[in-house]
């Protein structure tokens, strides 16, 4: 970890966090050059928004070469940034954009062959959801473009429910409902090679927590998945950052949600930017002498070079002391209210998971 640090450290350079959501932001205080920065009774919950006020940017502009860290990249960062000459550690945005369309994801995903949940892609209307059903059942998932905290993946069996939820002719894809459990990796494209984190099991949808059945809240490391579930996650992240990643040019963190079923690993979405989970496994990182991934997302969009053992820092996706676990409460909205984590383990079971109710009442 040693040497990064000093690197980013000696780097010249100031980076500056944004922050909108006090739920994501992290601390570093082992690099004097980072900060974090918020304002209080903000407007509008919105990076670009906070970047483009006066008192923020004024900060900004009393340090030396600002290095700028959006949580996720906006067309109005970049241009603010641009205006600047600003460093922006940032995918571009529209790269963001199309990663994170649901349904641009499963038709890249199904192109390139990686293993995804099967799907109709059609308009939404009365014909379209009876076949859904008449190809993979009555109980569907459908999904719309975008959306954040499971808002735009909904559970129906019949039409007249679906068509209170989504406006007819709203281009929709429609999936079969798969038990099983979900599971979730960080992992950061670099110069040298693709690191991955161990796969965490994620918590979704429990109902102490939140009224979405899709939303995450939380996640857990170890993830107790079978050792071959585990490799092929590995191998999936790597088809899909050789596959997809690396011809849009793609850079820095980003992470992977899957779900297993009958012992069958799908690939879910991607988050192509910082994740939820990234300030915490930043912690589990630094608690075991491991250089942050999120060090690596910061060194490869500032102009320095750096070496890395690759085989050694890729040893992460087995290390036994990755342990740590993260659960958040979400309101009627979706937003987090409550967050409570430890470097432990609180469910040792999969499917379901299980939290006991000492674990819960921190929050």
């Amino acid at each position: 970890m040693g040497n990064l640090e000093t690197l980013l450290k000696n780097s010249g350079y100031n980076f500056f966090f944004l922050v909108v959501d006090k739920f994501l932001d992290i601390s570093l205080p082992q690099l004097p050059n980072f900060q974090s920065l918020s304002q209080k009774n903000l407007k509008i919950k919105n990076s670009g928004f906070l970047l483009s006020q006066g008192n923020i940017q004024n900060t900004i502009k009393s340090a030396p070469n600002p290095a700028i860290i959006p949580f996720k990249p906006s067309a109005k960062i970049e241009k603010i940034c641009q205006k600047n000459s600003w460093t922006l550690v940032a995918n571009p945005a529209k790269i963001n954009r199309l990663l994170e369309n649901k349904i641009k994801f499963f038709e890249t995903c199904n192109i390139n062959g990686l293993p995804i949940v099967p799907g109709i892609v059609a308009e939404f209307n009365q014909n379209s959801f009876q076949k859904a059903q008449e190809k993979f059942g009555n109980s569907l998932v459908v999904q719309t473009h975008f959306g954040w905290a499971g808002n735009s993946t909904h559970y129906f069996d019949n039409y007249e429910t679906a068509k209170a939820v989504i406006p007819k002719n709203t281009l929709a894809k429609f999936s079969p409902y798969l038990k099983g459990y979900s599971l979730l990796n960080n992992c950061c494209l670099t110069r040298h090679g693709l690191l991955q984190s161990p796969p965490a099991l994620q918590y979704t949808g429990l109902p102490n927590l939140t009224q979405n059945p899709f939303a995450t809240v939380g996640r857990q490391w170890p993830s107790f998945a079978p050792l071959e579930i585990q490799e092929q996650i590995y191998q999936i992240t790597e088809n899909f950052s050789n596959k997809i990643l690396k011809p849009l040019n793609y850079r820095g963190f980003f992470g992977l949600d899957f779900i297993v079923s009958d012992n069958k690993v799908y690939l879910l979405e991607c988050n192509p930017r910082l994740t939820a989970s990234f300030a915490f496994y930043t912690q589990i990182e630094v608690n075991n002498n491991l250089t942050p991934l999120f060090y690596y997302h910061l060194a490869e969009f500032i102009n320095q070079d750096y070496s890395i053992d690759l085989k050694l820092e890729q040893q992460r996706f087995h290390h036994q002391n990755i342990i740590g676990s993260e659960i958040t409460q979400r309101n009627s909205d979706g937003l987090i209210v409550k967050k409570y984590h430890d470097f432990k383990v609180f469910s040792t079971k999969t499917d379901p998971v299980i939290i006991n109710q000492e674990i819960l009442s921190k929050l």
